[in-house]
Parts: structure tokens; C-alpha cells; sequence
């Protein structure tokens, strides 16, 4: 009976689903079958290919104010490897030992471009000097600080833009401000 219901499904939507962000997501018949059995709260990793991405989609099911049952999908993008900058050094100064994570819908070779202020590239800025693994091709645009608050930036942003963002809020923050301070004696 679930055979013939995933069936009907796939042959109404062809593998679509919307997400609770309202957002469009495309799945493959296999792929789509994992989403479609999971239960309530369970959660899967599949290959989206309307954005060439590995997902996490986690099911929801509530019920209404009509009291029917309903179903929603949680879905986020995992970074993988291939999509994923992270560096080794740590500021010695962070009690946290982490460094600070960088979400961005943009590519790795967005980030490649030369921040023309200092002559190096956006990815080498952030991830070198200013302590932040970037996580490329992402679902949102955001930066986690080493304490896990966390910053939204608007959807539709350019890397330079982004680098300008994380600049001002960085420098902003307490260990931000020495590294950024750090950082500058090198550019002299």
C-alpha cells in the first residue's frame, strides 16, 4: 500500500518538495523515496539536484488548527568536503578553541577575488587572519562568532560585501578588534 501511495506521490510532485523556508527543492525517484518514508522527526542526507548539493531534509508532521495532520520539511545544506574551507590555526587567545564559521550560498571561486584594500583574496582574509572556516554553497548567508551567536546577512550579497560584513562585525567583537588590529601591523 505505501509503495503504491510513494507512486502517486512521486508521479503528482516528480520528486518536488518546499521547505519550511518556502524554498523549491528536487529529488531524484531514489532520493526521493528516502524523503518520503522517513517518519515524523527522522532526518536524511540526500543529493538535491536543483541545487547540486547534499541536503539534510528532516520530516515534520503537526497537527492544524483544522485538525488535520500536516506535514512539513526541514530542509539545510550540509557542507562537505569538497565545498568546505576549514584551517588549522586557532587564536591563542580563544578560550573557546574553535574558530568561527562562515555560511555563504556563494561558490569557493566567488571568494577567490582579491579584496583590492589588502591585495589578498576574501577566503584568505577570513579563513587566515580572521580565524573563520567557510562553508561554500550553503542554504543562507551567516556567520557563527567563537561563542555560537550567530549573524544573518541578506540573501542576495557579493563576496566583497560579505568580506565588508565580517570585517566591521569582527572587528567589533572583542577578540575580533586584536586580531583585526593584529592583522593591519602585517599590511604595513
Amino acid at each position: 500500500m505505501l509503495e503504491i501511495l510513494f507512486s502517486i506521490s512521486f508521479s503528482l510532485f516528480g520528486g518536488n518538495i518546499i521547505d519550511t523556508k518556502l524554498e523549491h527543492h528536487k529529488y531524484e525517484k531514489e532520493n526521493y523515496k528516502e524523503v518520503f518514508y522517513l517518519k515524523n522527526k527522522e532526518s536524511v542526507k540526500t543529493y538535491c539536484v536543483k541545487h547540486s548539493r547534499l541536503e539534510n531534509i528532516q520530516k515534520v508532521k503537526y497537527s492544524s488548527h483544522n485538525g488535520l495532520e500536516e506535514t512539513k520539511y526541514k530542509v539545510t545544506a550540509n557542507c562537505i568536503k569538497d565545498n568546505y574551507m576549514s584551517k588549522n590555526n586557532i587564536n591563542p587567545e580563544n578560550y573557546h578553541e574553535n574558530r568561527r564559521e562562515l555560511k555563504t550560498m556563494l561558490s569557493k571561486s566567488d571568494f577567490d577575488l582579491s579584496y583590492d584594500k589588502f591585495g589578498i583574496s576574501c577566503s584568505e582574509l577570513l579563513g587566515e587572519h580572521l580565524y573563520s572556516n567557510i562553508c561554500f554553497n550553503s542554504d543562507e548567508n551567516s556567520l557563527t562568532s567563537y561563542d555560537g551567536r550567530k549573524f544573518e546577512f541578506k540573501k542576495n550579497i557579493t563576496s566583497i560585501e560579505i568580506t565588508n560584513e565580517c570585517l566591521n562585525l569582527i572587528s567589533g567583537m572583542t577578540m575580533g578588534s586584536n586580531e583585526y588590529s593584529e592583522f593591519l601591523k602585517t599590511q604595513k
